[in-house]
């Protein structure tokens, strides 16, 4: 019995292979892309409005940036719309 268990854990300990990326992979990035340039557009205008709407609650700026880990560690900088006070950082430290 133990030497059906070696064979079946050696046979599945071989099968790292390396697989090339799927057929079709630069239409799948086009579509990724164009999806995303339409969603940008379609959106355009409620993110106008968010963005007046922030400008004129309080003056402050309209984005909010700082930095965040990324997928391998990689640190990236990120900007999103200002939802707190202008110096949130500073307040929420204190």
């Amino acid at each position: 019995m133990r030497d059906v268990a070696k064979s079946a854990t050696a046979s599945f300990s071989q099968a790292d292979i390396d697989f090339p990326p799927p057929i079709g992979g630069l239409l799948k990035r086009s579509f990724d892309i164009a999806g995303s340039l339409i969603g940008l557009i379609a959106l355009s205008p409620l993110f106008v409005m968010i963005a007046l709407l922030v400008k004129f609650s309080d003056g402050g700026s309209i984005f909010y940036g700082h930095r965040r880990i990324g997928r391998g560690g990689r640190i990236f900088p990120c900007l999103k719309f200002r939802t707190m006070v202008p110096d949130g950082d500073r307040v929420l430290a204190t």
